[in-house]
């Protein structure tokens, strides 16, 4: 079982190692700066404004780290990263399971948890099929990265799935 540790404002200095430590492949930021670090926590971009973020704890080593945004909207999206050692280990999927418990019971206004991931990001893509998120979308040219543009596909958990312990799959047959 890992531990949710909330981010406060005073630990920037952690942040910034975390986050400057290791290559984020698929996130829109590759290698974040500790200018830009500091300047989107000074912004309140992690702890502000309907946005909460947490360490993902084992023991006592953050592994991981989860950033929650639009907690004031009946939607809310997510940033997720792990530290590249503690990958492919079923981590995300305990992740995202209690991501949808902690905002389903904390913010009862919020409908639906809504995540987002690069065409090619497959084991991301299995994480969220695997934890019971529905594919929703499929994007071309809408993920930039790196002076390019890739494809991405969207994921949702909804409240009702969420509660009812179901996977609601889409059959959209219409053909336009």
């Amino acid at each position: 079982m890992y531990i949710y540790l909330e981010f406060e404002s005073k630990m920037v200095d952690e942040l910034v190692e975390f986050l400057t430590s290791e290559t984020w492949s698929f996130h829109g930021h590759e290698n974040p700066t500790e200018e830009s670090i500091r300047e989107n926590v000074a912004n309140g971009n992690y702890t502000e404004n309907g946005k909460q973020t947490f360490w993902i704890m084992d023991n006592h080593t953050k592994i991981g780290l989860i950033r929650v945004f639009d907690l004031e909207d009946p939607i809310c999206l997510f940033d997720l990263r792990l530290k590249e050692k503690f990958r492919g280990k079923g981590i995300a999927k305990d992740v995202l399971n209690w991501l949808s418990a902690y905002v389903f019971n904390k913010y009862t206004h919020i409908i639906r948890i809504e995540g987002h991931t690069r065409y090619d990001n497959f084991a991301m893509r299995k994480t969220f099929f695997n934890s019971g998120f529905v594919k929703e979308s499929y994007n071309r040219r809408s993920w930039r990265q790196g002076g390019q543009l890739f494809d991405s596909v969207g994921y949702a958990m909804i409240r009702e799935d969420w509660e009812n312990n179901t996977k609601t799959i889409i059959e959209d047959t219409f053909p336009y």
